[in-house]
């Protein structure tokens, strides 16, 4: 008979998934119980760091009788499949993003939850970082009135050994496996962002992208103008290889009465105010969350005390129709509508 509170099987033993394991060490209400990987002395390193059952395959975890829910941290091109395995099997999920390659497949994931009675998280943990929820706050409260403009910048020095060896590429740089590049890799963590923080879904989207640095089949560099569903208009602009950028990953919103300017989630710099009312800035310090950890304890009370997901497959469609009309609005030179 399993335990009580949530019983962990991990797919997919990289660094994502050790955050998960560090950031939910101490949590009485999750335990790591099972854990598999395509390679197994990575698979057996995580189970022996945590304790874990080690599962030969994905079928023999979903086999395991305290796994309850299961952790997917894979490859872009084998979540869906892999999630799709796990709710088949009566288990609540908590995806790495994208969770699917495309909108209409996180929908269909998203029902498939729902009709079975079970929890489909996406680990969008952007949306526990201080800054964002303090942002959202002020927003809900008319600080800045109505979103008018915004400005999404992705600026990031990535290492060349992100995309694998010249003579190995990995599946980041494939673009059937990865689905694309520094905006479904990063920028999708904004895109979300502001949705979550405004309410206002994106309905059109110009853009270019090109690969200018990276050894890889997808995109390094984009630049876009979206339009939200309140008529603002969102211009983006995203590299991977910005030189010396660090902690360059911020939201500018300007409205009605105000602006309000969100930094790098993690870094140091303060959440900023301007009310247009006084002619005043405002700083908000934040103390640095563990978004982790936060995500973590919203997707165990979902589950144990049936509440609403932290962030669903509904967001993470809303996300993928954003940057699926950015790739083809570059690719197609036009603009293209959101429905």
């Amino acid at each position: 008979m399993s335990a009580p509170g949530i019983g962990l099987g991990i797919v997919g033993c990289g660094w994502a998934a050790s955050e998960i394991a560090r950031a939910s060490a101490d949590m009485a209400d999750i335990r790591i119980v099972a854990a598999c990987d395509a390679d197994p002395a990575r698979a057996a390193e995580f189970a022996a760091k945590t304790g874990a059952a080690l599962a030969p395959s994905i079928d023999a975890l979903l086999a395991h009788p305290d796994v309850t829910t299961v952790y997917v941290g894979l490859p872009h091109h084998l979540l869906a499949p892999t999630v799709e395995r796990a709710l088949a099997a009566g288990r609540h999920v908590l995806a790495e993003k994208p969770l699917a390659l495309d909108a209409a497949e996180a929908r269909r994931l998203g029902q498939l939850a729902e009709a079975r009675g079970l929890k489909l998280t996406v680990f969008f943990e952007l949306r526990r970082a201080g800054t964002v929820e303090a942002a959202r706050k002020l927003i809900a409260d008319g600080a800045i009135g109505a979103p008018l403009l915004v400005r999404i910048r992705t600026i990031i020095d990535k290492r060349l050994d992100y995309w694998g060896a010249p003579s190995a590429l990995n599946w980041r740089a494939r673009k059937a496996e990865a689905g694309g590049g520094v905006v479904l890799m990063n920028t999708i963590h904004q895109l979300d962002t502001l949705r979550y923080i405004t309410g206002l879904k994106v309905v059109r989207a110009s853009a270019e992208i090109a690969t200018m640095v990276a050894p890889a089949e997808v995109e390094d560099t984009a630049s876009a103008s979206l339009r939200l569903v309140n008529g603002a208009i969102v211009s983006l602009v995203a590299s991977a290889h910005s030189p010396g950028a660090v902690n360059e990953e911020a939201i500018e919103i300007e409205g009605t009465l105000g602006r309000l300017d969100l930094p790098a989630p993690f870094g140091t710099t303060p959440l900023r105010l301007y009310r247009t009312a006084d002619k005043t800035w405002s700083e908000f310090a934040m103390a640095r969350l563990d978004s982790h950890r936060l995500m973590l304890e919203s997707f165990a009370d979902a589950i144990l005390n049936d509440h609403p997901v932290p962030a669903g497959a509904a967001d993470a469609a809303a996300a993928l129709a954003t940057v699926q009309a950015i790739y083809r609005s570059a690719a197609e030179g036009r603009a293209i509508d959101i429905g």
